[in-house]
């Protein structure tokens, strides 16, 4: 739950967060790669935000595109000229942790940054910004900036738009309000999304509606699962697999929460192909154990049930799943 300590801390931020958007005529918000829900979500709730409360202001949206959830449900990023980012501007950066996770970087060029998220940087040399409203034990970033609208309701208004991006990130990254670190305020904080006129079962089928193709990743992963003594279940998807099915990195993980609540199984470890970075991209989860500093040894980082790493080859995974067995 939320303390008091730290709601008072956080009517101070949203104060001065306002202070600053007023402050600025020119804003550029960001977030991590290989964004879902709650990264997109997070930064089109807050620049909707910002534009129906300021319109003479010149505001940006950066970041990597995302093939499933553009244009469905997020307008894909914008590409914004060089000569932007020269000029006197704010800089959000929202739901990312560290430094190297921000898409489409000028951070540098901006007079000032304020970081806004739910993580925990995995070493303090990654941090960044120069203000940080940072919570890691919200569920959400979405939740965050729903938080700091609803605040500001007496003076802004927050349409039935920007509460759907802030609803559909809420929701992504609490696992339909299923993971550990939902509470009573998230609750309470979608339930006033939702007044907004959010509509959450059309919302729903846009989030989570399947096809063939998905259903042939969920097939193999059913097909080459593999289980540690100890309950670490484990699925890779190498190059020459990922191409028969057509998949994306980003698709790796598409289908890890259906093995972690199964009996026997502790923790859930995919690894994908990240032809980009030509490494594997790993992320993790469990219904009860905390993976986070499993990843940490290996530059990762996340939340303590649900969290991630790159593995620079396949014979690093055994190390990773001996450091899991150990939890």
């Amino acid at each position: 739950m939320i303390t008091d300590a730290e709601i008072k801390s956080m009517h101070k931020q949203f104060r001065e967060l306002e202070k600053k958007i007023e402050a600025y005529d020119r804003i550029v918000v960001y977030r991590h790669t290989s964004p879902d829900f709650d990264a997109l979500g997070s930064q089109m709730g807050l620049v909707t935000w910002i534009k129906e409360n300021f319109p003479q202001k010149e505001v940006h949206f950066v970041g990597d595109n995302h093939p499933d959830l553009m244009p469905d449900l997020f307008p894909y990023a914008e590409e914004v000229p060089e000569s932007f980012f020269h000029t006197e501007h704010l800089a959000i950066a929202v739901d990312v942790g560290d430094r190297k996770r921000v898409s489409m970087d000028h951070l540098s060029f901006a007079k000032e940054v304020i970081k806004i998220d739910h993580h925990e940087p995995p070493v303090p040399e990654l941090d960044f910004g120069t203000e940080h409203i940072v919570y890691p034990k919200r569920p959400a970033a979405s939740e965050l900036i729903a938080l700091f609208a609803l605040s500001r309701s007496k003076k802004r208004k927050l349409s039935t738009k920007a509460a759907t991006y802030l609803y559909c990130g809420i929701v992504g990254d609490s696992g339909r309000f299923l993971y550990q670190d939902t509470d009573g305020a998230t609750l309470r904080v979608a339930a006033d999304l939702l007044d907004l006129g959010v509509k959450k079962d059309e919302l729903y089928r846009r989030m989570y509606r399947t096809d063939a193709r998905k259903l042939a990743i969920l097939r193999y992963c059913l097909e080459t699962y593999k289980v540690t003594d100890k309950g670490t279940c484990y699925f890779v998807f190498e190059p020459e697999t990922m191409e028969k099915l057509n998949m994306t990195t980003l698709d790796g993980n598409l289908h890890i929460n259906v093995f972690r609540e199964m009996n026997g199984i502790r923790a859930v470890v995919s690894a994908t192909y990240d032809a980009a970075r030509k490494d594997y991209r790993v992320s993790v989860r469990s219904a009860t154990l905390i993976l986070r500093p499993a990843v940490v040894k290996f530059n990762g980082g996340g939340h303590d049930y649900a969290a991630g790493c790159h593995l620079k080859s396949l014979d690093q995974l055994p190390l990773l799943l001996e450091e899991i067995d150990k939890l």
